[in-house]
């Protein structure tokens, strides 16, 4: 009995490292990511860079570099968690493609004027945001459209002017209130939309951002 006590402790030191690891990976060791973006015919380059957020000192860090393959980049690498990712496209600075980086397959197709994800709920997430912003700035486009066809028209009334003076503020109100709600929930989602469109907000919506 005294010879099986040291081997049932090696055993027993076994098991508690093996779930240790396991735990440890799951609390932020790196694991694998693919990230596949395909482009169309209207939006094709030769090269891209994907770059990635560290927030540990608030650089961009360089993970790699693709050429096109019948119009599609592949990159592979690890990651700890979530992150600010963006693609650069060949030489150009300041059209870069944002998105949020992640472990497990990623599958991004970009059109002109739109984009499609797979394989990421958090992305996917990202992208509804701006279907929904892209939305109400149709709208307001639209409204504004035909507030001048109405004056060009002389059909324009005062009635109607301020129909769609009040209909562009509730648009613009909307627009704000999504965009501060978004960025409030402080995930990496918020990271991108804060960058790339707090710019954009009135002083009292910018004052509700945490």
């Amino acid at each position: 009995m005294r010879k099986m006590i040291p081997t049932l402790m090696l055993l027993a030191g076994l098991c508690l490292a093996m779930l240790t690891g396991c735990d440890n990976h799951r609390d932020g060791g790196p694991t694998d990511y693919t990230v596949t973006c395909t482009l169309d015919e209207k939006v094709q380059h030769d090269s891209a860079t994907l770059l990635v957020l560290e927030d540990e000192y608030g650089k961009l860090r360089v993970c790699g570099s693709a050429r096109a393959q019948d119009g599609t980049f592949t990159f592979k690498g690890q990651t700890s968690g979530s992150k600010v990712a963006l693609l650069r496209w060949d030489n150009d600075t300041i059209h870069p493609f944002h998105f949020v980086l992640e472990p497990g397959n990623i599958r991004l197709t970009i059109q002109a004027g739109t984009w499609s994800v797979a394989g990421s709920d958090i992305n996917a997430d990202y992208l509804h945001f701006i279907n929904e912003r892209n939305r109400i700035l149709n709208k307001r486009v639209s409204t504004w459209q035909e507030y001048l066809k109405a004056a060009a028209a002389s059909s324009l009334t005062r009635e109607k002017e301020l129909r769609m003076v009040q209909q562009d503020s509730l648009l613009h109100d909307s627009l704000q209130r999504i965009t501060v709600d978004r960025i409030n929930r402080g995930d990496a989602v918020s990271r991108i939309i804060r960058e790339r469109f707090a710019g954009q907000l009135d002083q009292e919506h910018m004052r509700k951002l945490k």
